[in-house]
């Protein structure tokens, strides 16, 4: 596909909105993390900038996929105390690998959002066992949402548990599942969602730990989403020396995701590490491999999830005429 040099595209949140889909969303992120596995990515680590007085932070993330010659970078906030706006804002840029020139630039608040849930997606697919059939979400905003609508086009989800501290957001959650016609309940108690799931995706800001060990069932799934900084911990590091653990990548996982607290305590180390995505995906390393395994995915988030599904997004304006064009760096002729 020709990339047109002359002018930047610029996508609206509402815009992308319109374009982004969740089966498409699953192939990008699927096939960017094959694309990381057989090492045809450049992913340098993301870079932070912490507001400590304002109890945010924000990220840079570039990314480069060889094979498919993408490229680009996401700059993105966490800011949990946000009222007025969203706790996570953010916006991609496409560059022309042949060039350099920024040819796209859009929302990715929502891009951020669908790409993660497709790799609970993913992962559920190639970790959790095939015959899974209830979903527990604890944590009920706007990531569990896409985590749900990612997963059951993945597995034959039958039931969805939820848990929340906020009673108005599981509620909120709940309808929308039911919406799409799938059984959803409310816990009042995190305990009682994780011995009836198959699938657990844990989406929490928490800096301690909320799902034990003593809870979780032979042959459990777990996709860890909620830790993405340094200090923050979902799980009982008892489940991450009993199971399998896969991640996205490696470095990010020891110093902001799920395993980043043991690491720091000693109580795991690389060895405890199984694989990371990619490798599954591509068949070097195993995964699950019986049906009692604990399998936990460890998700940071990659920039080339973004890169991959932008690049999809952009494809779709570009046919459509969906957008802005401006001369963002003015007239070379």
């Amino acid at each position: 596909m020709d990339i047109n040099t002359s002018n930047t595209l610029i996508l609206t949140k509402d815009e992308v909105k319109e374009l982004i889909d969740v089966s498409d969303t699953i192939d990008a992120v699927e096939s960017a993390f094959n694309e990381y596995g057989r090492k045809n990515v450049q992913l340098p680590s993301k870079k932070y900038l912490y507001f400590e007085k304002h109890s945010g932070d924000y990220r840079s993330m570039p990314g480069y996929l060889e094979e498919e010659d993408i490229a680009g970078c996401k700059l993105v906030n966490v800011h949990p105390d946000n009222s007025n706006l969203p706790t996570v804002m953010a916006a991609v840029i496409l560059v022309d690998p042949k060039t350099g020139f920024p040819f796209c630039i859009m929302d990715g608040t929502d891009l951020t959002a669908y790409r993660t849930g497709a790799a609970g997606a993913v992962a559920t697919k190639y970790l959790s066992r095939e015959d899974s059939k209830v979903l527990g979400l604890v944590g009920a905003g706007t990531q569990a949402k896409t985590q749900f609508l990612s997963i059951r086009e993945i597995r034959d989800i039958e039931e969805v548990r939820i848990y929340d501290i906020s009673t108005e957001a599981a509620k909120d959650l709940k309808m929308l599942i039911n919406e799409e016609g799938v059984d959803a309940y409310i816990e009042e108690e995190v305990e009682d969602l994780v011995k009836a799931s198959d699938v657990i995706t844990t989406v929490t800001p928490v800096r301690e730990p909320i799902i034990m060990d003593e809870w979780v069932s032979d042959g459990t799934h777990i996709n860890a989403v909620g830790a993405d900084a340094k200090g923050k911990q979902e799980l009982e590091s008892k489940i991450l020396k009993r199971g399998k653990i896969i991640v996205d990548q490696l470095e990010p996982t020891k110093h902001g995701g799920e395993i980043n607290v043991p690491f720091s305590k000693g109580e795991i180390d690389e060895t405890d590490i199984q694989a990371d995505i990619g490798e599954v995906i591509t068949g070097d390393l195993k995964g699950r491999e019986n049906y009692a395994d604990i399998t936990i995915f460890d998700s940071t988030g990659l920039a080339i999830q973004d890169i991959s599904t932008a690049w999809n997004i952009y494809k779709k304006a570009n046919n459509s005429g969906i957008g802005q064009q401006i001369p963002l760096l003015g007239n070379f002729e």
